[in-house]
């Protein structure tokens, strides 16, 4: 190959990678739109909403000597909610939407029909799941930061915490999704059971066996490191 050859490669290879992903993001966004209608990410939505509502007004009222320390255990006690009943719901229905046979057979036809193999099929759900609990957790959390920041929060707090909840929440959403993912390919009938049992199994171990990791421990002990790190500047 001639180095003109080299050159005008290079820039076909690039369109192509970027015409393919265009693609899967329009076939991610197309699962996205259709898990919305599942009611376990709907009263996920809703709860999400009042989680914010609640702990903003907690925030805004905040006014003692130790305002700082109050903002950041309200902070914490919110993102506790958003992790373990925003994300549980949100789960659950993923899981449940993942697993209605008909509605996967009739999706994974028209994707075929349009050029995507089962391995893209299986990451476009997967992501639009991560995606969707990942912004029930993040984008609250987030508007928090904001909150706090307006009632006197340093702006070296707000930026230490902005991108770490963001990879919180992304981090999150993902491992959900695939555990949600997975228990709607085992299990079509009872989806959010074994979801249910392959989060909630390894943490009652963990309780009689504190070295047995689980997907609460992990994360809860990945937050309290999150936060602590913010606090260094509150």
């Amino acid at each position: 190959m001639t180095p003109s050859s080299e050159h005008r490669a290079l820039p076909s290879a690039l369109e192509a990678l970027r015409l393919r992903l265009r693609r899967e993001r329009a076939l991610i966004a197309w699962f996205e739109l259709g898990q919305k209608k599942s009611f376990g990410l709907r009263a996920a939505k809703l709860y999400a909403f009042g989680v914010f509502i609640a702990y903003a007004i907690a925030i805004s009222v905040a006014t003692d000597s130790a305002r700082g320390q109050a903002i950041q255990g309200f902070l914490q006690a919110a993102l506790g909610a958003l992790s373990w009943v925003v994300g549980a719901l949100a789960a659950l229905g993923t899981a449940r939407g993942l697993a209605q046979q008909t509605e996967r057979d009739a999706e994974r036809a028209l994707a075929v029909q349009r050029g995507f193999d089962r391995r893209a099929v299986w990451r476009a759900r997967t992501l639009a799941g991560a995606l969707r609990i990942a912004r029930l957790i993040g984008v609250p959390a987030l508007l928090l930061v904001g909150v706090a920041l307006a009632r006197g929060q340093s702006l070296a707090w707000a930026l230490v915490l902005v991108p770490a909840l963001a990879v919180y929440a992304a981090a999150f959403g993902l491992c959900v999704a695939i555990l949600a993912q997975f228990s709607a390919d085992l299990s079509a009938r009872h989806p959010r059971a074994l979801l249910a049992a392959l989060v909630l199994g390894p943490l009652l171990v963990a309780q009689v066996y504190p070295s047995v990791p689980s997907l609460p421990g992990v994360f809860s002990a990945l937050l309290d490191r999150l936060l602590a790190a913010g606090a260094a500047f509150t």
